[in-house]
């Protein structure tokens, strides 16, 4: 985003629950963000990684701000 953030969705695209992570690393970020849940609204803290559990076809979109 034109401000730093990282809008980061986490998909699970097969027929079962599974989980989701991901380095930060994979995305080229270092450090640590603040996390926020896009869809429940909800502020998750500082994280250096994301970790979701998601239901089959389930998604997670976090916002990551400096």
């Amino acid at each position: 985003m034109s401000n730093g953030d990282v809008v980061v969705g986490m998909f699970n695209r097969s027929d079962a629950a599974a989980t989701v992570n991901v380095n930060f690393d994979q995305l080229g970020i270092s450090g640590s963000r603040q996390a926020r849940d896009l869809w429940s609204h909800t502020d998750e803290g500082t994280v250096s990684a994301l970790t979701a559990t998601l239901p089959a076809h389930g998604c997670k979109i976090v916002r990551l701000s400096k």
